[in-house]
């Protein structure tokens, strides 16, 4: 009877341990596959990182390319300052030679009414009225080609004011406030989404971004790869509204409050204009002279003045002198210049660059 006991005791041990070897080795297959699958996820997440330095080099390579542009505008915007300065000069003076010609008339009509060679005196005036004609012509081509280069130098400045904000904006990370996009893929085990538009699209990095679903507040995210159509940003920690999760296609848009730039200096708000520093100092222009009967030409901006916000540099020495009474007032030689006769035009930077040594 003992024996048949232990026999029954026997199998039942074995019959344990059968069972828990098979339960052993299933847990076993099963750590195998979860040690693959992390293994799959970790070189998943290497290559992320890989194409994010990727897309950080590309980015770099685009804000040399734009500094690049800026140094370019600003050279051409130095050009056209100087043509404008050379034309207001010449216009000076084709103003003090029609001056000169009027009163030329004025007194050959008073010794006309006090008698003499009439016949002379009429070949006289003739001769000075065309005179007057060819430099009244003379002052409305002059005062064109001013309108003309103060036009293209407001263009200028204006695309200098706009890379110069697009700079600023990129280097704080502050995004339009219409900005707007769509979330192309998110990733909650990673905390991330791809969003489906990059640097093209007005994104930059370290952008404050609302994920909203309708009028609806989801989370908030902070870009930290941009790519060209493309951009990587990180769910924002107890940002994520209770119950909620972020699904592709939600819209993203500018957050309401930009937070602090990489400098630590307190952000503006989406699309608020550049503080002082940031942006150049607008120029107050001139107005240009008027002509006889014509109206009035564009204004022109002051001249000497730095279009980005530099003080004037001083004038240098004054023009040449506009032509005696009764000489040519295109072909001959320049007498002593008139008084109020104002100083040339400034050869100066007006970034403010000290001049040249001769």
């Amino acid at each position: 009877m003992l024996w048949k006991i232990l026999s029954f005791f026997s199998a039942a041990s074995l019959g344990a341990a059968c069972f828990f070897a098979w339960s052993n080795q299933k847990d076993l297959v099963a750590e195998r596959e979860r040690g693959t699958y992390a293994t799959k996820n970790l070189k998943t997440a290497q290559d992320r990182k890989k194409e994010g330095d990727e897309a950080l080099v590309a980015k770099k390579a685009l804000l040399d390319a734009s500094q690049k542009d800026l140094q370019t505008t600003k050279d051409e915007t130095v050009k056209l300052a100087s043509d404008a300065q050379e034309k207001d000069a010449a216009l000076v003076v084709i103003k003090g030679n029609l001056e000169q010609v009027s009163q030329q008339v004025t007194s050959v009509q008073k010794q006309i009414d006090e008698a003499g060679d009439i016949e002379k005196l009429i070949a006289q005036i003739e001769k000075y009225k065309k005179e007057k004609l060819e430099a009244e012509g003379a002052l409305a081509n002059q005062a064109q080609r001013l309108a003309s280069a103060a036009q293209q130098f407001e263009y200028v400045t204006a695309q200098t004011t706009k890379l110069r904000e697009t700079e600023a904006q990129g280097r704080r990370g502050i995004v339009d406030a219409a900005f707007t996009a769509r979330i192309s893929q998110y990733f909650p085990e990673w905390g991330f989404g791809i969003l489906t538009k990059g640097n093209t699209g007005g994104v930059f990095a370290n952008a404050d971004l609302e994920v909203r679903r309708g009028k609806t507040l989801i989370a908030k995210l902070r870009v930290k790869n941009v790519e060209q159509n493309g951009a990587i940003a990180e769910l924002i920690p107890g940002s994520l509204a209770e119950g909620q999760v972020i699904l592709t296609g939600d819209s993203v848009v500018a957050a309401a409050n930009q937070t602090t730039d990489a400098k630590g200096g307190a952000a503006a708000k989406p699309g608020s204009k550049p503080t002082a520093g940031s942006a150049p100092v607008p120029i107050t222009p001139s107005a240009a002279p008027a002509m006889n009967a014509d109206p009035a030409p564009a204004a022109a901006p002051a001249m000497g003045s730095d279009p980005f916000g530099a003080p004037a540099a001083a004038p240098a020495a004054a023009p040449a002198a506009a032509p005696a009474m009764g000489s040519d007032p295109f072909g001959a030689p320049p007498a002593a210049a008139p008084a109020g006769t104002p100083a040339a035009p400034s050869t100066a930077d007006p970034f403010g660059a000290p001049p040249a040594k001769p």
